[in-house]
This record gives C-alpha cells, structure tokens and sequence, in this order.
C-alpha cells in the first residue's frame, strides 16, 4: 500500500510539472519568457521539521514545480538539485539525524504544488513544524503541531 502511494504522489508531481511546462511553453510574440497573468515568477523556499519518525510511520512531503528557463530549479538543504523538477522526502529522510529540510527555488518559477501527508503507526506521534515563503514573504507558518496514532494529515498546496 506505501508503494503504491508513492508511486500515486510520483505521478501526480509528473502530471503536475508536464501541464505547467505545456501552460509556459506557448509562443510570445516578443521574443521573451511569456508571461501568463497570474503565474509571474516568484523565489520560493519551504522549510520542514518532522521530529518522532519511526520507520513504520508513512510520511510524505513532495514540492513540484517547473521552469521553461533552466532544469536546475530545486535546492535542499543549500545542495542544488539538477534536473530534478519535483523534490519528493519520505519516513527515511526524517528517522535519521537530519529532522529540517529547506527547500528553494535557485531561479523564480511560476508556480509550484506541495503535498503533505503524516500518517503515524501503532502508538506513536510525530510533530511537524512548516513554513513557506513566497518572495521572501511568509504565507503559511504551521509550528509544533503534533499527530498521533490514530489521526493523520494530509493538505496540498498550490503557490
């Protein structure tokens, strides 16, 4: 059941990413980046925690997005990522030593999608704190919010 998740989250990251670049990449009569009203690039950077991961929970945390001016547009963690246009962390990223992840754009792209979801096994809970900056400007700020066997969390977002 986990992989198969996985594998659904995968595709709709792909499915995501393939209709932004198809929205991006229509002609322009002047020559330049067009430019979908709406859609005008933006600098983007997500920062996660997630602490009290044992392997069997299933967490998932992916951010997609795309750009028609370079294929590096991920970093993590101050690492770039290239050629990769959806940045996807699971259970394993968390249960080891490194529990925060910051994610941003290393260019401006016009849009992104960012799915969560934190589902805890057996008696266990987790505590996940979230930001997102757009622009330098904070838009969602989620701290110390804490998930306990049986509940769980999902949301996705569209900046």
């Amino acid at each position: 059941m986990k992989k198969i998740f996985k594998n659904f989250i995968g595709l709709c990251a792909l499915t995501l990413v393939t209709s932004a670049l198809f929205v991006n990449c229509s002609s322009s009569d002047d020559g330049g980046t067009p430019v979908v009203p709406g859609l005008e690039s933006k600098n983007m950077k997500f920062t996660i925690t997630i602490n009290g991961v044992i392997p069997d929970d299933f967490i998932s945390f992916v951010v997609a997005g795309g750009s028609i001016n370079t294929n590096t547009i991920w970093k993590v963690n101050g690492t770039e990522r290239p050629n990769e246009n959806a940045i996807s962390l699971n259970d394993e990223n968390f249960s080891g030593s490194v529990k925060t992840y910051v994610i941003e754009t290393t260019t401006p792209i016009q849009a992104a999608s960012l799915g969560m979801q934190f589902i805890p096994v057996t008696n266990n809970s987790i505590t996940y704190s979230y930001k997102a900056e757009i622009n330098g400007n904070v838009v969602k700020d989620e701290q110390n919010v804490t998930i306990a066997n049986p509940n769980s969390y999902s949301v996705n977002y569209s900046y």
